[in-house]
């Protein structure tokens, strides 16, 4: 029995990292760390970790999501493996005249030391060290990740024990866009869960705006989808969705003086049942 045992251990060792779908890319060893969500190869290459961010500098957390990070990958062997776009380049700064350097956008799934390849998306996420973020171009396991972050949440693991990654209401979603200031479409705007029902959903030729329930009567809080977003859309029909309650994430922003939350793929709005 132990032989036996002992052989299919083997066996699922040599059958290597179950990348499924993914496209294998490059191997290395990791030396380095960055917040919760970002890597280090021995070759150099930086290696941002596809579909999911961690809390990062003075971010609730964001210590403990950064220890969990190196005590899961840190020299250890990881292989690259993409569902999305592979590359990000960073903007050159004025006056630089050698092109900046590229970072992978990748699933990285990573060697223990008892040979056995693990998935380190999925477990992050599995621990509240991280949350899901899909993106236009990256969401290619998202379903699967967001399930298992519905379970950590719901079990408050990690970061969902935090009282700041709590599902934010409409009208606190509202101040904070408001207090934020930013356009939704800029990096820096701040990135947040939010759970509430649709009191009015409209679809227009380019755009569609859902408002919700519970959000200031001077400024009305509103999903929006528009541009290039909304021609890609693929998720539930816009139009219909009045009265549902859903679960987005996205980056918050106001636009002629009116808060929002912007989507960019199905993938970050959820239809929750009553």
């Amino acid at each position: 029995m132990r032989a036996l045992a002992a052989f299919a251990l083997l066996l699922l060792v040599a059958c290597g990292p179950q990348i499924g779908e993914l496209e294998r890319g490059e191997e290395g060893r990791v030396v380095r760390a960055y917040n919760g969500d970002t890597l280090e190869l021995e070759s150099g290459l930086r290696v941002f970790l596809a579909e999911i961010d961690a809390p990062r500098g003075e971010d609730a957390y964001a210590a403990q999501a950064q220890g969990e990070l190196e005590a899961l990958a840190l020299h250890r062997e990881v292989l690259l493996t993409y569902g999305g776009t592979r590359r990000w380049v960073a903007r050159p700064r004025e006056g630089q005249t050698e092109a900046p350097p590229e970072a992978a956008i990748a699933h990285v799934f990573v060697k223990s030391e008892g040979g056995r390849w693990f998935w380190l998306q999925h477990e992050l996420v599995t621990r509240g060290a991280a949350y899901v973020r899909p993106r236009r171009d990256n969401h290619a396991r998202s379903a699967e990740l967001l399930t298992l972050e519905a379970q950590a949440r719901a079990q408050e693991r990690g970061l969902w024990g935090q009282r700041d990654y709590r599902a934010l209401t409409a009208r606190t979603a509202a101040t904070q866009a408001l207090e934020g200031n930013a356009n939704c479409l800029r990096g820096d705007a701040p990135y947040r869960v939010l759970e509430a029902r649709v009191a009015d959903a409209r679809v227009f030729d380019t755009r569609a705006a859902l408002t919700l329930e519970g959000g200031p009567a001077e400024t009305p809080f509103a999903i929006v989808v528009f541009g290039e977003n909304f021609t890609a859309w693929d998720g539930p029909a816009l139009n219909t969705l009045t009265g549902t309650r859903v679960r987005v994430r996205g980056p918050l922003g106001v636009y002629r003086d009116e808060p929002q939350l912007c989507l960019e793929h199905a993938s970050q709005l959820e239809v929750l049942a009553d």
